[in-house]
């Protein structure tokens, strides 16, 4: 069984909750779970992602208690009207985009309902909002502070990556004649682009330069259409002529001979197809390594 590294994120974590419980018990909070499970919820890939979660769970909170608070002064209690006011928390929070905040809001309006103190519903309704918002307060506090996660350095490894896989695909086009699926790879470009998307969003929080999303922007760009060429010339079954500007560079690139098989005399109108977009995508890859040099 191998082993796994302990990451900064498991260790942030841990650090949050304890952290939080230990302020929930100098505060005399009445119930941590709630601030430990908000702590936990808070602490995210990112910091934009733990702000815009910490929002909406703190909404979703607030949405929670008030329904239970309505519900306890029609039938607390009642198991007919607890399906109904869940069935209403699930469907507000489908309407407001917090379908990630559903749980913790059913949790807070069932807590209200069925655990509190008799006569004191309004103040346990209280005091979990404030559990819950001490937690998330400090979740994502911890997230911005403490060795915010790098999506910088993610997006730059996962681009080498895919770059190393693009020419690892041309290079089995044009000297084995093998074409592979082009499904990973078109996966691992789309996440890339969702880590660009976050990026974009840390900016705000001043993490990152903004002069970043340009080169990245350029990259995904140079991706996206190196894709789209890679995937016509792997649609070409056959061994198909290769022109002399096109062999000089791939065997530039590759620091190898072209096989004389794959460059063969013969041209048809598919060979010209077939060697303009060989070209655009020799073309795209000088300018990625360049942009990665930039880097």
């Amino acid at each position: 069984m191998k082993l796994e590294k302990i990451g900064m994120r498991t260790i942030k974590t841990a650090f949050a909750v304890s952290f939080t419980i230990f302020i929930a018990q100098l505060l005399n909070l009445q119930s941590p779970f709630f601030a430990g499970i908000a702590a936990i919820i808070a602490m995210q890939s990112s910091v934009s992602e733990s702000f815009n979660m910490a929002k909406n769970r703190m909404l979703s909170t607030i949405l929670g208690a008030i329904i239970a608070l309505l519900f306890s002064l029609i039938a607390p209690e009642n198991p007919f009207f607890i399906a109904i006011g869940i069935i209403i928390i699930i469907y507000l929070c489908n309407i407001f985009n917090w379908k990630k905040s559903i749980q913790l809001s059913a949790m807070v309006f069932l807590s209200i309902l069925l655990n509190y103190e008799e006569g004191s519903r309004v103040d346990y309704a209280l005091y979990r909002t404030l559990d819950t918002f001490i937690g998330l307060v400090i979740g994502t506090l911890i997230n911005y502070f403490i060795i915010p996660p790098n999506i910088e350095n993610n997006i730059k490894t996962s681009i080498e990556i895919v770059y190393s896989q693009f020419k690892k695909m041309l290079e089995h086009i044009i000297y084995k004649n093998e074409f592979t699926g082009l499904d990973e790879l078109r996966q691992d470009i789309v996440d890339i682009e969702k880590n660009y998307n976050i990026l974009k969003k840390e900016i705000k929080f001043n993490l990152y330069e903004s002069d970043i999303c340009y080169y990245f922007k350029k990259l995904f760009d140079l991706f996206e259409n190196t894709y789209n060429h890679l995937s016509i010339i792997s649609t070409m079954d056959k061994p198909s002529y290769i022109d002399y500007k096109n062999k000089i560079r791939l065997e530039k690139l590759f620091n190898k001979k072209i096989p004389i098989n794959n460059n063969c005399e013969t041209k048809d109108e598919l060979d010209l197809v077939y060697n303009y977009h060989l070209n655009k995508i020799i073309e795209n890859f000088s300018h990625i390594e360049y942009l990665i040099d930039e880097f």
